[in-house]
């Protein structure tokens, strides 16, 4: 049995401060879960350990992308505070998971739910990430049949998620299939502002990269913005040019690692630290 934890809010999602027991109970729950997950997952769902992460994710979609006219990119809104827990535990029953673990997953998606409106999870927690996966797990079911086509393809990260198609009318029919899968799901897509849907030859941003065909992958404006939030933050605090300097290097590794070459990297490290010093110099102008 869990314990009851300290659950908090931060920016709107559930988090929670474990003790030790907890701790290793969670560990070994999530082991189990994802022995038992390990072949019935889709591997389109690229967040799972094993499944290759952000950069297997870009690495796939730059490889098919020139194939296909027509992408939509999605996330779902507030997604871990939007997650059904009777749905939830469908979608565990429909993928034959023990019922110690569904016992496990009960208790969990119940302490953040003090008010048994039967919704919500902690984020952060070991069990989210594969939870995520199993919420979503029945538009994996759906696109997998669309990919054998041919004539779709697909990737999901968490619930961040990108559909080409190679014309209008398939891409339409998958629209109104993954609205549907929403429904089933009690789940809601974002609105405009953080969804993309066009032709794959504007470009479209995807988990922190600006991705067209046929071109080296960018950083995306939100993830220049949020390296320029970060190292204000540090200037500040006054922290000296050599740590400032450190961080921008780890970001520009953790930006082309990966890739190897699909990301442009004209002026290096010191495009970045000249473009963050410059600014710094500005706003504390």
């Amino acid at each position: 049995m869990l314990t009851q934890p300290a659950v908090f809010s931060l920016d709107g999602r559930f988090m929670a401060r474990w003790c030790e027991e907890d701790k290793r109970t969670l560990a070994c729950a999530q082991s189990a879960l994802a022995a038992e997950l390990r072949t019935k997952l889709s591997p389109y769902c690229t967040h799972l350990k094993h499944h290759g992460g952000v950069k297997r994710s870009l690495r796939l979609l730059m490889r098919v992308l020139p194939e296909f006219c027509y992408v939509a990119r999605f996330d779902v809104a507030r997604y871990y505070e939007s997650i059904d827990h009777a749905v939830l535990l469908r979608q565990l029953q429909r993928l034959q998971v023990s019922q110690a673990s569904q016992l496990i997953v009960q208790q969990y998606l119940a302490l953040p739910d003090r008010r048994n409106t039967g919704k919500g999870m902690i984020a952060g927690g070991s069990l989210s990430p594969l939870l995520g996966a199993v919420m979503l797990a029945s538009l994996d079911q759906v696109m997998a049949a669309e990919i054998r086509t041919g004539r779709i393809w697909y990737i999901r990260y968490m619930d961040d998620f990108v559909v080409l198609a190679k014309t209008r009318h398939h891409f339409r029919r998958t629209m109104k299939q993954i609205h549907a899968v929403m429904r089933q799901l009690k789940l809601t897509l974002h609105r405009k502002q953080k969804c993309f849907i066009g032709k794959t030859t504007t470009g479209f941003d995807f988990l922190g990269y600006q991705v067209c065909p046929r071109q080296r992958l960018q950083p995306s404006v939100v993830s220049i913005q949020r390296l320029a939030d970060r190292y204000r933050r540090l200037y500040e605090r006054g922290v000296g040019v050599v740590r400032l300097r450190q961080y921008v290097v780890r970001w520009c590794c953790w930006l082309w690692g990966g890739l190897q070459g699909r990301v442009a990297r004209e002026g290096g490290v010191e495009r970045y630290w000249l473009l963050l010093r410059a600014e710094s110099t500005l706003s504390s102008g």
